[in-house]
């Protein structure tokens, strides 16, 4: 009877147990069932959580390069001497603000202040105007900021101006390229060649650019009308016994009573008026005769620009706040509020990936000490550490 009851209550468990088990078959047949129904909404938000995991990584990613190459910008312009490292500071927030404001990024600002500090330009001057003056001047004149920052700290250099004359510079420079042929390049070409000549002649930096605009506005352009400019004046100052002769008989005189050079103005007048009576072959020949057959294009420019020509040139290029004038109207459009729009982003990935650039900073140089350690281990120890690892 006992055994009866045991085998009943038995039978009764395994019962109970197979039903359980098969309900449980049934909950998780519902369950693949509702999955599989399902696996595209699942599949749809996996894939966005990988999209979104994706779009962060390279985000981040872009701010931490956006950040180092800015810092590998500022770290060139440390290098330029103590100036820079003393007003470092000052000069990486200019950088900074410079590319939220303007059409350029900070790295592109960063570059100009290199420039204009390697040309002699104290970081005062850069704070004070140079700088702003620089980007003024890349974008009337459509070019990099590095370049632009160079012409403008050459024609200092040239000149001996001050750092704070490079708005002044850039002024001129953009008038001169905004009113006759050519573009900026060409007129810092122009003066790469003819400006230290120039200075030495004891032309301003006013006349020299307004001359060169002169040619440009004939055609001679960028460093063909530097060296005729150039050749034309050291054919003054030492002429041959022909060119001599030739002048005496035209009556031109290059320098002044106190043995200073006149001038282009005074050079294009004297030129106009000896030979405006003169047929075009007798002319021709003594132009050729005392300039020679480089010079003798600027000479021709002079002869028919006169003192009236150049002196007008002179003053349409001295034209104060040309550059920025020209630069806010050349960023006047959907373009350039798409790179100042770039510019202000360049400049909040810096900040932002500044705090994550010093801690990776940190990691890479604890790194770089690990790796230095392990550099110094006896070989015989480190190929038996290498074995035992691979074990």
């Amino acid at each position: 009877m006992a055994d009866r009851s045991v085998r009943v209550v038995l039978s009764a468990q395994i019962s109970d147990f197979q039903a359980k088990m098969g309900q449980a078959k049934a909950a998780v047949d519902g369950f693949g069932s509702t999955l599989s129904s399902n696996r595209a909404s699942v599949d749809t938000l996996s894939g966005g959580l990988m999209k979104i995991g994706g779009v962060a990584a390279l985000g981040f990613g872009y701010a931490m390069k956006t950040a180092a190459d800015f810092e590998q910008a500022m770290s060139n312009v440390k290098a330029t001497g103590q100036d820079a490292a003393v007003n470092f500071d000052a000069l990486r927030a200019a950088a900074v603000e410079m590319g939220a404001a303007t059409a350029f990024s900070s790295s592109e600002a960063a570059s100009g202040i290199e420039n204009l500090l390697k040309a002699g330009v104290s970081a005062t001057d850069v704070l004070g105007g140079g700088l702003k003056g620089s980007l003024d001047l890349a974008a009337a004149g459509s070019m990099a900021v590095g370049e632009a920052s160079e012409i403008a700290a050459t024609a200092l250099t040239q000149f001996n101006l001050s750092g704070r004359d490079v708005p002044h510079v850039a002024d001129l420079l953009a008038a001169g390229a905004g009113k006759a042929q050519g573009e900026v390049s060409d007129l810092g070409a122009a003066l790469k060649q003819s400006g230290l000549v120039a200075s030495q002649f004891g032309l301003s930096i006013e006349e020299t650019v307004g001359g060169l605009s002169a040619f440009a506005s004939a055609g001679l352009l960028g460093s063909d009308a530097g060296t005729s400019l150039k050749s034309m004046l050291l054919r003054l100052a030492n002429p041959s016994k022909e060119a001599a002769a030739a002048m005496e008989e035209a009556g031109i005189a290059a320098y002044d009573a106190q043995g200073n050079f006149v001038g282009l103005e005074s050079l294009a007048g004297q030129l106009q008026t000896a030979f405006s009576g003169s047929t075009q072959a007798v002319r021709d020949q003594a132009l050729a005769t005392i300039f020679g057959s480089d010079a003798v294009r600027a000479a021709n420019v002079l002869y028919k620009e006169g003192a009236a020509g150049i002196a007008d040139w002179t003053a349409k290029v001295d034209d104060a706040g040309y550059a920025a004038e020209t630069a806010a109207t050349k960023q006047d459009n959907l373009r350039g509020d798409l790179e100042k729009l770039g510019g202000a982003f360049d400049s909040v990935l810096i900040q932002s990936g500044s705090g994550a650039n010093e801690a990776l900073r940190d990691l890479a140089q604890g790194a770089t000490s690990l790796v230095e350690a392990i550099g110094q281990v006896p070989t015989p120890v480190l190929e038996t550490v290498v074995g035992l690892t691979g074990l």
